[in-house]
């Protein structure tokens, strides 16, 4: 708001430049109100000429040919019409009182050349405004990069202690587990692959699906593990391609969900996940039972996030079905890969 207010305080002291500069006499010994009207209607007309020519040059001839680097036709236009507006300047005076006032023109004292100066300079003026405040706020776009990048680093300076330190200790712990106890030792391997995973492999764009497919597999496997016998896990996978590359984790924030909020009462407890990938699609199915009172009415910050990332990463280029029907949740994700 204070800039707009500089500007149009500005604006306001060129035009009464031009107005000076112009220097409008009457040539009636008495002010009638016919000759006050008269008067007025000229200063009106000297300011929309002026208004219009700041707001070409700050409008179109600067967004459309300065910021674009096409200096030769800008320069061309700007001189166009400072023309133009001299031009006008002069014109408009003897037309309006001539032609349509049919009374006597006001005396202006301004030629061709004064005016065509003056617009010329207040519209150089304004470019420069333009170009100052746009090179203020690349510098401060700059220096907010420098230090975004230096927290980023100092973040990952720090990310690289705890996992070090974390992946020690998950060492020690499985040393610890006696040999016989194949099961416990099995899910300390795959939950440190799964923290692995996190930390250093899907850190990227995209990444080969056959990854991805295996960290699944050692998601559902820690899942079935910790889950009871009344828990039916099903995961059906068919891949054509494995080299085939996606977004790190763009499937799992709908499996971790499913698992989430699963029923786990004395019926029928299910989750079933499916994955087809062939003809550079990939058909992505995620199924659970859940309890009506225990599922939130809204989706919850995971699944947000997966839907927006899909929206930025695979634009036009994916399908997602959520329905809720007969305590099922089940989710339908096609991706063209």
């Amino acid at each position: 708001m204070i800039k707009k207010k500089y500007i149009y305080l500005l604006f306001f002291i060129a035009y009464i430049g031009a107005v000076a500069i112009t220097k409008p006499g009457y040539p009636y010994a008495v002010m009638t109100v016919r000759a006050c009207f008269s008067y007025l209607l000229t200063v009106i007309v000297q300011f929309v000429l002026f208004a219009l020519t700041m707001m070409t040059n700050n409008k179109v001839l600067i967004p459309y040919l300065l910021d674009k680097r096409r200096f030769g036709f800008y320069f061309l236009a700007w001189g166009g019409l400072g023309f133009l507006y001299a031009l006008l300047a002069i014109r408009y005076n003897d037309f309006m009182h001539l032609q349509i006032l049919h009374d006597r023109p006001i005396d202006l004292a301004a030629g061709f050349w004064d005016n065509l100066v003056y617009a010329l300079c207040c519209s150089a003026i304004a470019t420069m405004l333009y170009v100052t405040q746009k090179w203020a706020e690349q510098q401060d776009q700059m220096k907010n990069s420098q230090i975004n990048q230096l927290q980023t680093e100092l973040k990952y300076l720090r990310a690289q202690v705890n996992p070090h330190f974390l992946f020690n200790g998950l060492n020690t712990v499985y040393g610890y587990i006696d040999q016989n106890n194949h099961q416990a030792r099995d899910m300390m391997v795959q939950f440190s692959d799964l923290l692995r995973y996190n930390l250093y492999e899907a850190d990227v764009d995209l990444i080969e699906l056959d990854k991805e497919i295996r960290y699944l597999k050692n998601y559902v496997a820690l899942q079935r593990a910790r889950s009871n016998e009344n828990m039916d896990i099903q995961l059906d996978i068919h891949c054509a391609s494995a080299s085939v590359r996606i977004a790190p984790l763009i499937l799992m924030a709908f499996v971790e969900n499913a698992f989430k909020y699963v029923s786990r009462g004395d019926g029928a407890n299910r989750v079933s996940i499916g994955l087809d990938q062939k003809d550079g699609l990939l058909a992505f199915t995620c199924e659970n039972t859940f309890d009506e009172e225990v599922l939130p009415q809204t989706g919850g910050i995971g699944l947000t996030n997966a839907e927006r990332r899909l929206e930025l990463l695979y634009k036009d280029r994916y399908e997602l079905k959520v329905t809720k029907d007969n305590n099922t949740y089940q989710v339908l994700l096609t991706l063209q890969v």
